[in-house]
């Protein structure tokens, strides 16, 4: 039997695994950068010495272009596989000048293109001025920021040894900027702090960017201070947030952060720092630390300690420092520490980002130092650290010795599991130089010092880790992240095999393997879009929008709270390969444009075990067929086999045997489960000998005396059919020589089985065929009508079908007259002929079972009006004979009766004579004498009013009516007359 897995066990299985599917890093194809304010342009004889170069980093070779936004500049490089191009310096004076010399809306940005993956580095260095940041590619850029500074103090330190009245040096701006990928960029920006331009505190200011474009926000300098390390607001905190543009549609930007100099601690000279920040999305929950070295010994545990910003998005986030709950936010939002003398373990059951900063010769914390002193090493640097869930297995780095750098080293966590696996450049890191992290054991710290000139360098490991790398020289630093995951943390998405049952995560499927799709979302989902349409090879790929999508459950990763969501449905891939299926989904408390966000589910499908059988041959009928499993299980284990027959029988295990009792080429399909829900099979053609086998087709359904089209479609392996033997349900059968589609006429409704056996020519006789057949009752469609009438009189119709089975919910009517209607009800209705005639009218009604009625006639006669009128001569006096003459004439080949009401009482019909005598016995006045005339075929009344006196003795009002109604079987029907 086919393995099945209930959805309550696959639901259960997304509740206790975690997968995770993206894979947005610091490789890309698209960066974008400014070249951010340094005081060096204007300060630091000689001044504008400084320099930014951009350095690229390829695994396979790259044709990159890199262009400054209006103006001329443009250089294209061809970099080989697994280099590096160091040669691109920013130019900083003349019509390309791309400096940032003040804050405000700039328009030269730096844009880095690129045909294949790279990984990129900006680096500004000088004498005794340096600061190096990873770019991230377009990709990974975010709706919602917060910049990270720093405060121009000596953090809580002594003051500087320094003249106490001479400030910082001019210029120190904390500083962030936005810069656009896309036209029609609006972004809402809310300083933490005042700003140089005025802006102030927690106040949100709009602006707008058209690509290359970048808005750059400078903290109010602190000028003319008695306090030596003053220099300018702290930005740390300041928010950015992309809105709808002109164009209606959010656009993902990219933020960095720094300032134009810098001093962290007692006798630092100043530095410059700039880094590109984290996007909010890609904040992590788990983070660990671990100071920067200071010494030229590769000492691991030298004592060094540097400090570190916690930053949170939500004030009420729990954070935990080695296990115990942090106080003391700082502008509800971030913590500051001075790290312990080894590593901590920062986790939070919300988003946080963690800052580092490098600081020199432990001047922060000891000073002064023991003399003679150590060289002093390092200037101060900042950079973002990854947090754990962000970290990879392999990446690819450059370490510049400019300027003046003489020592690099690499800070790396890792499992401590890993660490026999763990690689720098191909080679295993010495055990002296790596130790068990002081505040999480199963993972370590790795130092590892890199010598040489400037190169390209790689760290592996069979799991994934975090790192940052930093050079130091006298009076001089740079540090960055080596390469990270920039992934929407917001989200988790993976797949589970349907027909997993090792209940470990599946991390990739395999052709034609049932599978379901799993979104882990940071909240509760008022929308999602899963967006299949997009897939080739994805079976089935319509789109699915789930409007209020119910979770299956929560569950708690790094963490951290996420609901997840599924959709109830198997889905397959074909053919292996990699593909990503775009989902978006909403919520109320997402911060950023139409409360949307996007993920991508990457789909890993890989070749799967190979399933295979053979069978004795040949095969007859009667005969017990063994068939035997050959599978090829690669590294696959696997549990179930299956077999399906042609018959729709079924069997497991590695081998079966079947007695086949149909004959003719039959499909054997094997199908084997891996215990991970991969699958294989295989269909093969097994002909059995000597038995036709029966089958026919027919055309469905149909209504009584309706004929059923009847198409055979019987086989035999060998040899031929020579007859067909039919039994159609309903008492007859025949037996056919040929197989020619024909007709068969069901006059009786109900259901009926046709049955068909076939012969061969060596007289063996199929099995039966059955195919079902429902004969529908058809309703019975008639219907009556008022009478005939004459012209510009209605006939009323009534309705009399009888539905049979069901109801009735058509009436088709003709009325013979050119005119038809087709009617929703049987209500009963009048109609009129526009003309006199006989004229057949007819009625067609229609079914719920859709069945048509056969057609009901009847015929109305519309006869033409006869017009009558009437003279009165004689005296109007009592006794006195008045006499009374139709102006219609009696007699003809249908005669009328004339009949006469005269007014007092006294009537009188003649069916031979026009005219009549009265005599009045009393006076009497306002006398009406009415008149009309009665015909065999149509009586008329119609009236026709005359009046007049006769001497005051009696007054006569003679009303003449004509009325028109039909006599059947000689039978007349007199209408009352109505009088006008």
């Amino acid at each position: 039997m086919r393995l099945r897995i209930s959805i309550l066990l696959i639901i259960n299985t997304f509740c206790s695994l975690t997968s995770f599917s993206q894979d947005k890093s610091n490789r890309g194809k698209e960066f974008w950068l400014a070249y951010g304010f340094d005081y060096s342009f204007f300060n630091e004889s000689p001044v504008n010495e400084q320099e930014l170069a951009i350095y690229i980093s390829t695994e396979a070779a790259a044709t990159v272009t890199v262009t400054i936004t209006n103006t001329g500049y443009t250089q294209t490089l061809n970099i080989p596989a697994n280099t590096v191009d160091a040669t691109i310096i920013i130019p900083k004076s003349g019509p390309n000048d791309a400096r940032t010399l003040t804050d405000g809306l700039q328009n030269r940005g730096i844009h880095i293109l690129s045909d294949t993956a790279i990984a990129a580095y900006a680096h500004v260095y000088a004498t005794m001025v340096s600061g190096a940041t990873m770019l991230m590619p377009v990709e990974t850029y975010g709706y919602n920021y917060f910049s990270i500074n720093y405060t121009q103090t000596t953090s809580g330190s002594q003051l500087p040894a320094i003249n106490p009245n001479t400030q910082n040096g001019p210029d120190w701006y904390s500083w962030f900027y936005v810069i656009a990928s896309e036209d029609n960029t609006r972004l809402d920006i809310t300083p933490s702090d005042t700003t140089k331009n005025g802006w102030l505190p927690n106040n949100t200011y709009t602006i707008n960017l058209n690509k290359g474009e970048s808005y750059h926000v400078f903290g109010k300098l602190i000028g003319s201070s008695s306090q030596a390390w003053a220099a300018s607001k702290d930005m740390t905190g300041s928010k950015v947030l992309s809105i709808p543009g002109a164009d209606g549609n959010c656009h993902p930007v990219a933020v960095f952060s720094g300032s134009g100099g810098i001093r962290i601690c007692r006798g630092d000279g100043g530095e410059f720092v700039h880094q590109q920040v984290f996007p909010s999305q890609a904040w992590g929950t788990r983070y660990l630390t671990y100071h920067t070295i200071n010494n030229t010994n590769t000492d691991i545990l030298e004592t060094n300690r540097n400090y570190y910003r916690i930053c949170v998005q939500d004030p009420a986030t729990v954070v935990r420092k080695n296990g115990i709950v942090m106080t003391g936010l700082v502008n509800n939002f971030y913590y500051e520490f001075q790290d312990s003398t080894g590593g901590d373990y920062i986790e939070s059951n919300n988003p946080i980002l963690v800052a580092q900063y490098m600081v020199n010769e432990n001047q922060c914390w000891n000073f002064p130092v023991t003399f003679p002193g150590p060289p002093s090493y390092g200037d101060p640097e900042m950079f973002y650290i990854s947090p754990i869930e962000q970290g990879q297995k392999a990446v690819r780095f450059y370490t510049p010795r400019k300027s003046g750098i003489d020592y690099v080293y690499a800070n790396i966590h890792v499992p401590t599991a890993a660490v026999s696996s763990l690689r720098v450049d191909g080679a295993v890191v010495p055990a002296s130089q790596i130790i068990p992290h002081p505040n999480l054991p199963s993972y370590s710290v790795a130092l590892r010092r890199f010598t040489g000139p400037a190169a390209q360098h790689t760290i592996t490991c069979d799991s994934a880790f975090t790192s940052t790398v930093y050079g130091l020289g006298n009076y001089e630093s740079y540090g960055y992240n080596v390469g990270t995951l920039i992934n929407n943390l917001n989200n988790y998405t993976g797949i589970q095999n349907t027909l997993n049952t090792n209940g470990l995560v599946d991390t990739f499927t395999c052709p034609k393997t049932p599978f379901r799709l799993i979104a882990k979302l940071a909240y509760p989902a008022t929308q999602i879009h899963w967006k299949l349409s997009q897939v080739a090879g994805l079976s089935p790929n319509a789109d699915s929008i789930i409007i209020s999508p119910v979770s299956i459950g929560t569950e708690i990763i790094n963490g951290r709270t996420y609901y997840l969501y599924t959709l109830q449905q198997d889905f397959t891939f074909a053919n292996s390969g990699t593909f990503y299926i775009p989902i978006s989904y909403s919520a109320t408390v997402i911060e950023n444009c139409n409360q949307t966000e996007f993920a991508t589910l990457k789909v890993i499908v890989k070749p799967g075990p190979v399933a295979d059988f053979s069978f004795n041959s040949p095969a007859c009928l009667s005969d017990t067929v063994h068939f035997t499993g050959t599978s090829i299980p690669g590294i696959f284990n696997l549990v179930n086999y299956n077999w399906l027959f042609a018959d729709n029988s079924t069997a497991s295990g590695v081998d079966t045997v079947k007695l086949f009792t149909t004959a003719g080429s039959q499909n054997v399909k094997y199908t084997i489960i891996a215990d991970n829900g991969c699958l294989h099979d295989t269909t093969k053609v097994i002909t059995v000998f000597e038995r036709p086998t029966a089958a026919f087709s027919i055309n469905g359904n149909v209504c009584t005396k309706d004929s059923v089209l009847i198409t055979d479609n019987s086989s035999i392996a060998a040899g031929t059919i020579t007859n067909w033997q039919w039994d159609f349900g309903d008492g007859t059968n025949a037996t056919f020589t040929n197989n020619n589609p024909f007709h068969h006429i069901y006059t009786t409704p109900g259901n009926y089985i046709i049955s068909l056996i076939t012969n061969s020519n060596n007289n063996c006789k199929s099995d039966t065929s059955f195919v079902p057949v429902t004969v529908n009752a058809r309703p019975t469609a008639t219907f009556a009508y008022s009478g005939n009438i004459c012209l510009g009189d209605s006939v009323l119709f009534s309705d009399n079908s009888i539905p049979n089975i069901g109801n009735i919910t058509a009436w088709q009517w003709n009325f013979g007259d050119g005119n038809s209607a087709i009617k929703a009800n049987n209500n009963p209705f009048y109609y009129t002929y526009g003309s006199s005639g006989n004229f057949p009218v007819t009625l067609v009604v229609t079914g719920s079972n859709t069945c048509v009625s056969d057609t009901f006639r009847l015929t109305v006669n519309v006869s033409s009006q006869p017009s009558a009128t009437f003279i009165i001569s004689g005296k109007p006096c009592i006794d006195s004979v008045q006499s009374f003459t139709s102006s219609l004439s009696a007699g003809g080949s249908n005669p009328p009766t004339f009949n006469w009401n005269f007014g007092d009482g006294q009537s009188f019909s003649s069916a031979t004579s026009n005219s009549t005598t009265h005599a009045y016995s009393a006076l009497q006045s306002n006398v009406i004498v009415r008149h009309w005339i009665t015909i065999a075929v149509v009586a008329a009344v119609i009236p026709h009013l005359i009046t007049f006196r006769l001497s005051m003795l009696i007054q006569l009002q003679i009303l003449h009516w004509i009325k028109l109604s039909f006599v059947k079987k000689n039978q007349s029907s007199l209408h009352p007359p109505v009088q006008e």
